[in-house]
């Protein structure tokens, strides 16, 4: 079972593939990416989700890059709580 991870404080200039490379760079390899976009700038909102494909994994992932750096931003990483259904998840 997949394990979804909250990822906030990010860049505005972030995207899908910068935060991909920054999990991989700690050995992660996510499940999917995705960075959530402002439609009328285009701009990343400053949080997205990267999914992992066990909770432990997503545990050790989150203990791993809790407090790192992307930009100029230290990232704040939760597990995101479960949503409605339907619904997008929320920070955990």
């Amino acid at each position: 079972m997949t394990a979804k991870l909250f990822v906030g404080n990010l860049p505005y200039s972030c995207a899908d593939e910068d935060l991909r490379a920054l999990f991989e760079s700690c050995g992660a390899e996510p499940v999917d990416v995705r960075v959530i976009m402002d439609r009328a700038t285009g701009l990343s909102r400053g949080f997205g989700f990267v999914e992992m494909a066990t909770y432990d994994e997503a545990v050790q992932v989150r203990t791993s890059l809790s407090g790192a750096s992307l930009g100029d931003r230290n990232l704040v990483i939760d597990l995101a709580k479960p949503g409605r259904a339907g619904a997008k998840p929320t920070r955990g």
